[in-house]
């Protein structure tokens, strides 16, 4: 008898709560969980996993047309990750562990495998509803990296992925990339580039678009003088705006002149590094709260590049600003 069933309690109402699941290998992550528990023995958690992999040569038949019943073992591999990208596709999409345990025990890799499809179809969709938000809230004079991602490459994406035989790939990598690279692939990675694409052009939406425009052309100008690549163009209004709330609390600017960036060194300066990043998470608070998780991550891997700026003095490098007199969130 396992511990579980000593206690009295039912299986399934503890098995998982508490786990951190895998989401980028979802079935073998459930298995592998609900043998620690004792839920299933050594034996079943064996067969679950041949049933699991048996699966590939339904997979490999498929693929070949039913022509062959083998393929080289380096496409071999690629079928199988595909195969349980759709497999995991559907347990994940029942949003609940135990009720997805049940589902591959009970059912057959067919269904799993054809039910995995209608969820990235699914996911498919939710991506041409979010790349239509992105295009309605696309930021004014955007970097041209920036241009081609939502015009050319989510459609590139679209046209060149296959769910049923290459679902784990990404055969279309957008050019320009987010404040926060999502860590998985396929077209799960696509959804969240796409949600964290519209968390930023949200964020910029909430400021005067001449100012945003601004901040923008500035950005394009510096990496022209560098010679560099246009980078992200969310990051530095969100620098800005942050500083622009630490020097006029409750005023919606994003735009800075250079006299408001020496003052705002200067201020800073008499903080110790702790309380400095004390003072810019509370500016940072004070801003607009649509997907606020995701703006303070991003906010919380930039306040230690700021903290360093003012210290030596080099804050200017950091943001974008108008030229001294030309006006800015301390002159309005």
């Amino acid at each position: 008898m396992n511990e579980i069933q000593q206690f009295g309690m039912r299986p399934d109402e503890k098995i998982f709560d508490g786990v951190r699941i895998n989401y980028s290998e979802y079935a073998l992550s459930l298995i592998r969980e609900a043998t620690k528990s004792g839920y299933i023995d050594d034996a079943e958690e064996a067969e679950l996993k041949n049933k699991i992999f048996n699966g590939l040569a339904m997979v490999i038949d498929e693929y070949t047309e039913g022509k062959s019943t083998s393929v080289s073992n380096e496409k071999a591999n690629d079928l199988l990750s595909s195969y349980l990208y759709n497999i995991d596709a559907y347990l994940i999409s029942l949003k609940d562990p135990m009720k997805a345990f049940c589902e591959l025990r009970d059912k057959t890799v067919t269904y799993l495998y054809d039910e995995g499809g209608v969820a990235l179809k699914h996911v498919m969709t939710d991506c041409t509803a979010l790349l239509f938000m992105n295009k309605k809230n696309r930021l004014p004079g955007g970097s041209e990296l920036y241009n081609r991602a939502l015009d050319e490459d989510i459609r590139a994406f679209t046209r060149a992925y296959n769910i049923r035989f290459g679902a784990h790939r990404n055969p279309v990598v957008p050019r320009y990339k987010t404040a926060l690279s999502p860590r998985s692939s396929g077209v799960v990675r696509i959804k969240k580039y796409l949600t964290n694409l519209l968390a930023e052009n949200l964020f910029c939406r909430c400021y005067d678009s001449d100012e945003v425009k601004t901040v923008i052309a500035f950005e394009v100008l510096r990496a022209q003088d560098m010679e560099s690549a246009v980078g992200n163009l969310y990051v530095p209004l969100l620098r800005c705006a942050v500083i622009c709330q630490f020097l006029m609390p409750g005023v919606p600017h994003v735009l800075l002149s250079e006299d408001d960036v020496i003052n705002a060194e200067g201020l800073l300066d008499e903080y110790s590094p702790d309380e400095m990043k004390t003072v810019l998470m509370a500016a940072f608070t004070r801003l607009p709260e649509e997907n606020r998780e995701y703006h303070k991550k991003v906010f919380e891997n930039e306040v230690s590049g700021i903290i360093h700026a003012v210290k030596f003095k080099t804050l200017r490098t950091l943001l974008a600003y108008l030229p001294k007199n030309a006006g800015g969130a301390a002159n309005n």
